[in-house]
């Protein structure tokens, strides 16, 4: 068989580790989220649309530089 069917994780283990990220940390852009659960940038955002869409996190533009960033956190219970 081809390919290396160990790296690939499925995205729920992905959307868990994303959560546990989030909170640790108070606010991650897009690139961050994916640089550290190491991860497409694509599955990352397919993650975070679904824990969005289910009210889990928030959502935001930064304003801090050139290019429109999304940053996402944990919404406040």
């Amino acid at each position: 068989m081809y390919g290396c069917s160990y790296m690939h994780r499925d995205i729920l283990s992905i959307t868990e580790e994303i959560l546990k990220l989030l909170s640790k940390e108070k606010e991650l852009s897009t690139r961050q989220i994916s640089l550290r659960v190491k991860t497409h940038r694509a599955v990352a955002l397919k993650s975070l649309e679904f824990l969005k869409r289910i009210k889990l996190i928030e959502e935001r533009k930064g304003n801090e530089s050139k290019r429109i960033e999304r940053l996402f956190r944990l919404k406040k219970v």
